[in-house]
């Protein structure tokens, strides 16, 4: 190229600057204009002066020119590097972000032979501008800044554009947000300038206005996103640092920063949060905290932070209710916050009285129990003939015909149809006999009600309840044989005239006698096995009665309210299922009543003991930790059961992939296939991602390393065979 040209192209790309710069000025849309394209260079005789401008002619070609091109004349190159679509939230974000900001960077392409261009580097910035004409935003002819490269560069420039890109870490976008805002814009604008979602702006914000410290750590990597989420809870740059400073270097995950600061706090999900309503609690003044990093329908995550203020609440509520019971004509009504079936252990309890039915009442029984009687008898002359059809099925060979499943096929859909129908008229007679039993007048002048509030905020009344006090005027009182009397259990609370023997003769006797139970127990393994699994069970079930607690084994059970409260989807997984259908048989077998289960022990065989056995052991175990773990005795039972925990659980977005950082999900995928997926996930966003390695790792019964089982080491001296 002559000096003249390169003269002629700087003065025509100075002149194009200068207008562009003027458009600007003016404050208007850059106006359409023709491209400035080049024209194909005409061919040269080969020779030595033609080989020396080719290669400055090269030399030039490096750089590009500036063009301006309308928007619908670009289209995604071929030789564009980038190949894996960028996600419809991606392109969404960039369309807003060149909306308010304009095309920061200008896009690289190659002149095609109809008089478009071809996109090389730039597509997503191009199907943002897309987007942007086609919601009626932009204009479709939209001039865009564009470089023009040859076509023998094209693929060297896609991928030197993308090539040697670093994000930016987020506590910058934290701060960046966070000046914007200090500069006078609403977290609304802030999100509608950059493409995001208002919630984002303020979970930036919330974390840009921790302690500068904390910031400083995340840059340098020496803190995790999930610490400063809860971090910041407390709004206190000096209580923030004093609460980090405060706990060893390695107790400081997320979950033990939680508990420290939520511990003298109620959660909205806890039984006085439900029953009182964080409405209200808020209406009275509590003060409530938000954990903005949560998910915002998620209760457990609101933090009210004056308990005292909720009790006094819940127990305003509670005797508001007690004056409506109280209404009903009973003696007393008592109320408590927090109680369970343990609360009920010092109170008597009457039954209730069967009233006569009125004489449409009793004709509507009746009828129920003919149509019961109808059923039954329908029920086993099909059971019957199903055994028969059966019997006499077979040919000689014991071979069955081809009519034989069509028989059996009927009669398991009679036995379904009679079996539903007889279980909905049993509910239908329960409904009808539970409605004739009553409290007497007499019983509700000497009874009365507790109220207490369940784990779910429900308030639970139990009726014709005998109080301490008076259980034993009753006693006294009880030689009539009246009802009354006889329905009040023993009192515990009941003291007798000063004692004959003194508290330390009392010892000696009582342990010898101790001795002596323990002695005969010891030679009776039946009664010791019931002994045991009565303890566990009624700790278990909630079947407390009055003076079991002689023999000294306490369990605590890891309940399905407990494992539920961390493990993910737990109600849906194959042991939560499990764990749920044994609960609810073995519910269905024990007796109610509290003084009957050591007796209805004592009657089962061995076997269903044992099984009862097994099952309250296991509810006893709990192996749920915060932190990372070394081996433990849960080792040595997994091991000794056979468990592998990818029987139980598998990897999904929610449950591991979606809550871990993405170089942790490539790895899981890396170790569970052997392939590398970061090439094929490159440019997706971290949901994407996840669905995307959930999909690989779909039946690779991969686990997590807190999920397998951590071997025993070799004691010292030993090695492997």
């Amino acid at each position: 190229m002559t000096a003249a040209t390169a003269t002629t192209t700087t003065t025509a790309t100075t002149a194009t600057t200068a207008r562009r710069a003027k458009s600007r000025k003016r404050g208007g849309a850059l106006a359409p204009q023709p491209a400035a394209v080049a024209k194909a260079p005409q061919a040269r005789p080969a020779g030595k002066g033609n080989r020396k401008a080719a290669q400055a002619a090269d030399a030039v070609d490096v750089t590009g020119r500036d063009v301006l091109v309308p928007l619908d004349r670009l289209a995604l190159g071929e030789a564009n590097v980038r190949k894996v679509p960028s996600s419809p939230e991606g392109i969404a974000e960039l369309a807003a972000l060149i909306e308010s900001q304009g095309l920061l960077q200008r896009l690289a392409v190659t002149a095609l032979a109809d008089g478009r261009f071809a996109v090389v580097a730039g597509g997503r910035r191009l199907r943002a501008m897309q987007l942007l004409a086609a919601d009626g935003r932009w204009p479709s002819s939209q001039p865009v800044e564009c470089r023009c490269y040859d076509d023998a560069r094209a693929a060297a420039v896609s991928l030197a554009e993308n090539s040697g890109r670093e994000a930016m870490h987020p506590a910058d976008q934290m701060e960046a947000f966070r000046q914007l805002v200090e500069d006078g814009l609403s977290a609304a604008q802030v999100a509608a300038r950059f493409g995001v979602s208002t919630l984002t702006v303020e979970r930036r914000l919330k974390l840009a206005r921790l302690a500068p410290r904390f910031l400083a750590l995340y840059r340098t990597g020496d803190i995790e996103p999930e610490q400063l989420q809860v971090l910041a809870l407390v709004e206190d740059h000096a209580a923030q640092e004093a609460l980090w400073d405060g706990l060893p270097s390695y107790d400081r995950d997320a979950w033990t920063l939680r508990r420290v600061i939520t511990e003298q706090s109620c959660p909205g999900d806890s039984r006085l949060a439900r029953f009182v309503g964080i409405e209200a609690y808020e209406a009275r003044g509590g003060a409530v905290r938000h954990d903005l990093f949560a998910d915002a329908e998620d209760a457990a995550t609101v933090y009210l932070d004056d308990p005292v203020l909720l009790q006094t609440l819940a127990m305003e509520k509670l005797q508001s209710l007690a004056e409506e019971v109280r209404a009903e004509g009973w003696g007393w009504v008592d109320c408590l916050t927090v109680g369970d079936s343990l609360a009920l252990r010092r109170y008597g309890q009457e039954t209730q009285v069967r009233r006569e039915p009125t004489p449409e009442e009793a004709q509507a029984i009746e009828a129920m129990e003919a149509e019961h009687a109808a059923l039954s008898q329908a029920y086993d002359r099909n059971e019957e003939a199903s055994q028969q059809d059966a019997d006499t099925d077979g040919d000689d060979d014991g071979n069955v015909d081809g009519d034989g499943s069509s028989s059996s096929n009927a009669y398991e859909a009679e036995e379904q149809r009679l079996a539903s129908a007889l279980d909905a008229l049993d509910d239908r007679l329960e409904v009808a006999r539970t409605a004739l039993l009553q409290w007497t007048p007499a019983q509700m002048a000497h009874t009365g009600v507790l109220l207490h509030i369940d784990h779910d905020g429900q308030v639970l009344a139990h009726r014709g309840l005998v109080r301490p006090e008076d259980r034993k005027a009753a006693g006294e009182g009880g030689g009539d044989g009246s009802p009354a009397a006889a329905s009040i259990h023993a009192d515990p609370d009941a003291r007798s005239k000063r004692s004959d023997f003194s508290e330390g003769l009392m010892r000696d006797l009582t342990a010898h006698r101790t001795a002596a139970l323990q002695a005969a127990l010891m030679r009776n393994p039946h009664v010791a096995l019931a002994t045991l699994v009565h303890r566990m069970a009624e700790t278990v079930f909630d079947r407390y009665g009055w003076g079991n607690d002689v023999v000294k084994v306490h369990v605590r059970a890891t309940s399905d309210h407990a494992l539920a409260e961390h493990a993910s989807d737990y109600a849906r997984s194959s042991a939560g299922a499990l764990l749920g259908l044994a609960v609810a048989a073995w519910s269905e077998r024990i007796p109610d009543d509290p003084q009957a289960v050591f007796g209805w022990l004592l009657g089962q065989d061995e076997g269903t003991l044992l099984e009862l056995l097994a099952y309250c052991t296991a509810r006893s175990i709990d192996t749920v930790s915060g932190r990372e773990r070394e081996r433990d005795h849960s080792d040595a039972i997994a091991e000794a059961l056979g468990v592998d925990m990818a029987d139980w659980w598998a990897p999904t977005a929610a449950n591991y992939l979606g809550r871990v950082s993405k170089a942790k999900a490539l790895e899981a995928v890396k170790e569970a296939t052997g392939t590398d997926a970061t090439q094929a996930m490159a440019g997706m966003k971290k949901a994407d991602a996840a669905a995307h390695c959930a999909v690989r790792l779909a039946g690779s019964r991969w686990l997590p390393a807190p999920l397998r089982v951590i071997t025993a080491a070799m004691p010292q001296g030993e090695t492997e065979a």
